[in-house]
């Protein structure tokens, strides 16, 4: 399943707290990868690059410099949850896109070509980045078997 970082947080113990489209809370543990990966014990000298950590556009990973990196792959699969969150609209809208799409069995293409939805738009509403009408919801939910609803919040 194709999963997306919402934000991170950078801890001082060489964990990256990431909080993902769906909500769920994960850290994950860099010092994990000395052993194989060594390259990355340079993070626990270099401060700075550690404290510099940017998420990858669309919440695909976290960037520390041009060798070293952290897939959303691996954060998610070796992370540990830690809790859950409300995220806003948009990022459960994307998470319920790209999920449906994917227990389908779908490419973006594919959906594009049977939603009427471009590509394009339909990779920026799976990043969070877009805007789209009800209508163009509407069109790729009836694609997916996904049906909208509203429900009031405990306040």
């Amino acid at each position: 399943m194709d999963h997306n970082i919402k934000e991170i947080k950078m801890k001082d113990n060489l964990i990256v707290e990431a909080t993902f489209f769906s909500g769920e809370v994960k850290e994950f543990d860099v010092s994990s990868l000395f052993k194989k990966h060594p390259e990355y014990k340079i993070l626990e000298t270099d401060r700075e690059l550690w404290k510099k950590a940017e998420l990858l556009p669309q919440g695909s990973g976290v960037y520390f410099n041009d060798d070293l990196d952290l897939t959303v792959e691996e954060i998610w699969r070796d992370g540990k949850t830690i809790g859950k969150v409300s995220v806003e609209p948009k990022f459960t809208l994307a998470f319920a896109i790209s999920s449906a799409r994917e227990e389908i069995g779908l490419s973006q293409t594919e959906l594009s070509k049977l939603s009427g939805v471009s590509q394009c738009d339909i990779s920026r509403i799976e990043g969070a980045v877009a805007n789209p009408t009800m209508e163009t919801i509407g069109k790729l939910c009836n694609v997916l078997g996904l049906e909208i609803k509203l429900s009031k919040t405990s306040a």
